[in-house]
């Protein structure tokens, strides 16, 4: 008897505020989708960061593979961009309190989206790391500071 392949049907979110068709894909072509999607965004930062005035430093695209029926499916992808603004404007880039607070809420909601397509095991982890960030959004920005610039933790990135 010959075995039957599974090609089962992935829905996809788009995080708030980002650009792009809210689309399904079978998982035989799932990496293509997201792959794409991720690309859109990688542009949508290089032209919001060239008019700025800025230099993209470092950046990358990734995406969460995993087995949906027979087929190596990315069910999330992830665009990150480290940004660069030379002269007054990298002075000027450090975070207020309420755009520090937005920063942590947009992390907690991305992680959030992450929870759907998650394993019990990688459920856990993500909600500890929310609720890390729920304890963060409720220290002072000084505080903050003091912790992770020693470190070398910036928190004027764009991700």
């Amino acid at each position: 008897m010959p075995e039957s392949v599974a090609n089962p049907t992935l829905g996809y979110k788009l995080d708030p505020g980002e650009l792009g068709l809210w689309n399904s894909a079978p998982a035989s072509r799932s990496i293509l989708r997201v792959l794409s999607q991720e690309i859109s965004n990688w542009l949508y930062f290089k032209r919001k960061v060239e008019r700025e005035g800025g230099v993209i430093i470092q950046g990358g695209i990734s995406l969460d593979l995993r087995k949906r029926g027979s087929f190596l499916a990315a069910v999330a992808g992830r665009t990150s961009v480290w940004v660069y603004y030379p002269g007054e404007r990298a002075q000027s880039n450090e975070f207020s309190e309420q755009s520090y607070k937005q920063y942590i809420e947009e992390k907690i909601r991305q992680l959030e989206s992450q929870l759907a397509f998650a394993t019990p095991e990688e459920k856990e982890k993500l909600e500890q790391q929310i609720q890390l960030l729920e304890i963060a959004m409720n220290l002072p920005l000084q505080l903050i500071k003091m912790l992770f610039e020693p470190l070398g933790l910036f928190l004027n990135a764009v991700v």
